[in-house]
């Protein structure tokens, strides 16, 4: 039996070499069994403004980065994970770059309650939406 005061824990990361290339955004809504939301969550990685256009990864910006937030003890959340380009491919052949993926994880408590990769589209990014009940 889960407990109460458990946790939701979101985690979005990818190993691809364009990943560098988008900003990512996650908002959480946490509700309680009624479906009232009781708390709210968002974290953020951003690279660049949109249309930067840089040339290569910035050295500041780690390849293989991370995403991730808690949500408040609830039921349930409304997840929306937004990744925006702020960098294009360089050469236009839309059909030269394929999409990408993107690992996501959610945990409540100790259970792994979602394990998906969702295939990012290099020239128009994502913007998902995910609703996840405690187990």
């Amino acid at each position: 039996m889960m407990e109460r005061d458990e946790k939701f824990r979101v985690e979005i990361q990818s190993h691809s070499e364009q990943w560098w290339r988008y900003n990512a955004a996650l908002v959480c809504g946490a509700f309680d069994a009624a479906g009232r939301r009781i708390g709210f969550a968002s974290a953020e990685s951003r690279v660049a403004e949109a249309g930067e256009e840089f040339v290569r990864r910035p050295e500041t910006i780690p390849a293989h980065r991370k995403l991730s937030l808690e949500a408040v003890p609830c039921a349930s959340i409304v997840l929306y994970i937004y990744i925006i380009p702020h960098t294009l491919p360089r050469d236009g052949e839309i059909g030269g770059h394929p999409p990408f993926p993107l690992h996501v994880r959610i945990a409540c408590g100790d259970r792994i309650v979602l394990d998906e990769r969702r295939e990012i589209n290099q020239w128009g990014g994502a913007s998902i939406e995910l609703r996840v009940a405690r187990p």
